[in-house]
């Protein structure tokens, strides 16, 4: 199989490598050139683009198999709702726009494409749990509205060919510990964070991400499913607090600008497809909240 990656980053990478060893080939794109050469290491062909670049996309996509759009907002540059609203929407939907119009029926790919959780907000908060076919969010905050839009290009344009899984926080090597991004958000962000303090802190090891990336392109399962560990964790406050505390720092402040599930997400569809998320639930880390 001919994959094509759209963005050679923690999950992307990954999933490249796991793909290649399966004795597919694989190509990657990037917006750093300075990343290519590392890349090549790593992937049979790297490819220089941005996916709102439509014309870079169509080439890019040309005698490809299936593409895994593993591109997300940095971060850093997301802490606003004014940053978000640019940035979301170049990543996300502009390359949705690209990914979903670069192809014709008789030569389309199969679609891989990561969401996320914040998707549902607290709009599922009075059921026991949260489900894909449940209410997502009315936010107007442009994280959720972002993912929503990308997921309805996708959906809308490619549904019969496309997996769309909504994500928990992920995290993976090289990502810092969540005691040092409790004391980042004090240090740079004036103790001040834009999530929901009552919100459960679902997690996504990037082993378990990537790995649901081949298990969607082996199984050609379509839809979405919802991407995360089965067990229930702590809240955001209760964990983030008590590593605040543990620093010497005082709590942190919740603004609230993105709300997420304050229940327990289901992820019964996908582990029905034959995946669960075996190593997304990291205990140690979440130990400091239960005392």
């Amino acid at each position: 199989m001919k994959v094509l990656v759209i963005g050679a980053g923690l999950v992307g990478t990954l999933a490249g490598a796991r793909l290649r060893e399966l004795g597919h080939e694989v190509a990657a794109t990037t917006t750093t050139p300075g990343k290519v050469e590392g890349l090549r290491e790593k992937f049979d062909e790297v490819l220089v683009l941005r996916g709102s670049d439509r014309d870079a996309v169509r080439a890019a996509l040309e005698g490809r198999d299936a593409v895994v759009v593993a591109a997300g907002p940095n971060a850093q540059s997301s802490m606003t709702p004014e940053e978000r609203a640019v940035t979301y929407r170049e990543i996300l939907v502009e390359t949705a726009e690209s990914v979903t119009g670069a192809t014709t029926s008789g030569d389309a790919p199969y679609l891989v494409a990561l969401s996320s959780t914040s998707v549902y907000g607290n709009a599922q908060d009075q059921d026991a749990e949260v489900t894909e076919d449940g209410a997502v969010t009315d936010s107007t905050d442009p994280s959720p509205t972002m993912f929503l839009a990308m997921e309805k290009v996708y959906l809308d344009r490619a549904g019969d060919r496309t997996c769309v899984f909504r994500c928990g926080d992920i995290f993976g090597a090289g990502d810092p510990p969540v005691e040092a991004k409790v004391a980042m958000a004090h240090q740079y962000l004036g103790g001040s964070v834009p999530f929901s303090s009552e919100a459960l802190f679902y997690r996504l090891a990037v082993e378990d991400a990537a790995d649901a990336v081949v298990h969607a392109l082996e199984h050609r399962i379509t839809g979405l499913h919802n991407l995360t560990h089965a067990e229930v964790p702590p809240t955001n406050a209760a964990i983030f607090d008590a590593l605040s505390a543990a620093q010497g720092l005082p709590a942190l402040t919740y603004r609230d600008e993105i709300a997420s599930p304050q229940k327990p997400i289901s992820v019964a569809r996908l582990a029905a497809s034959g995946f669960t998320a075996s190593r997304s639930y990291d205990a140690a880390a979440l130990s400091a909240a239960n005392g």
